[in-house]
């Protein structure tokens, strides 16, 4: 991706990326505004493209394509408020059988127009790698009945908690997230349903933990998960830029509309982290195994992410 966050000398910022994995072909501009009279505000134009190839997930193949706005204001340091808007057409091809209905129901072509508010309190003590303070998000999506061919709603809900000890850099955290989804015209197909494993639940793999039908992920219209953890520096030194966690996430997603069983059935795993800090963010690597899970999850041990951590 290439980024210019002061262009033509405005201030206001615009970057593009292209992405290339094992189910993603995609190509995004975001242009973001920094109005002059407003510094509390800010404005993100968006325009988006995207293949996507659900064939080992989904169980078919989709193409995507739209726009979008969001309007950030920022409250305070700590408090903001966010709400937006975007139009995306979608259109589900390739499906691997048609005996499927959980496949047949992302078949064809779809219009939607989803508008997104959102509320961050956030008094952490550094935005990438924070060793103390709270971290509250709410998230709402709505996809209103009467203008989209996939009318529903989204609840998305993050709690974070960091601990750090008197007279050290080490620390404690406790993080928490929760969603919950729900169909306004029928069932909620899966491509709007929640899935879990990969980075929201280390140890197993992206789309490897929930209901199957066969070989086709359902996923799940809730879920939730909760990891404890202690960080620390990597040897001694407070100067060091490698940071060590070790964690333990139990959680679970259920109660999809493409099965009958609605049972919470949890799982856990457990495992470290360093994470290297960076100009551009932290670089983390991490190693998790699951000491609960289910026949048919999926595992994946290691995880490598740049500009993430806990």
């Amino acid at each position: 991706g290439v980024e210019d966050k002061n262009i033509f000398g405005s201030g206001n910022s615009i970057s593009s990326n292209f992405i290339v994995n094992s189910e993603d072909l995609k190509f995004n501009i975001n242009y973001i505004q920094y109005p002059i009279l407003n510094p509390n505000l800010t404005n993100t134009y968006s325009i988006f493209n995207q293949d996507n190839d659900y064939t080992n997930s989904f169980g078919y193949k989709a193409s995507r394509r739209g726009i979008g706005y969001f309007i950030d204001f920022k409250q305070n340091d700590e408090l903001s408020y966010g709400v937006g808007f975007n139009y995306e057409y979608f259109k589900g091809h390739s499906a691997v059988n048609t005996s499927s209905l959980s496949i047949n129901d992302n078949i064809g072509n779809f219009e939607d127009y989803n508008f997104n508010f959102s509320i961050k309190f956030d008094n952490s003590n550094d935005f990438f790698n924070p060793t103390n303070g709270h971290i509250n998000k709410l998230n709402v999506s709505l996809s209103p009945k009467d203008i989209s061919d996939n009318s529903y709603y989204k609840i998305s809900l993050v709690n974070k908690n960091y601990r750090q000890f008197d007279k050290s850099n080490n620390f404690l955290f406790l993080n928490n997230s929760y969603g919950y989804a729900k169909s306004l015209n029928g069932k909620l197909k899966t491509i709007n349903a929640f899935a879990l494993g990969g980075l929201n639940f280390k140890g197993f793999d992206y789309k490897g933990i929930g209901p199957y039908d066969g070989n086709i992920y359902l996923g799940g219209n809730e879920y939730f998960t909760s990891t404890i953890g202690y960080g620390s520096s990597f040897i001694f030194d407070d100067k060091d830029n490698i940071n060590v966690k070790l964690f333990l996430t139990t959680g679970s997603i259920w109660n999809s509309d493409y099965t009958a069983s609605s049972d919470i059935n949890l799982r856990t795993s457990i495992g470290t982290s360093f994470d290297l800090i960076t100009p551009i963010g932290p670089i983390s690597f991490s190693y998790a195994s699951p000491i609960e899970k289910n026949n048919s999850d999926k595992t994946r041990p290691f995880n490598f992410t740049i500009g993430t951590s806990f």
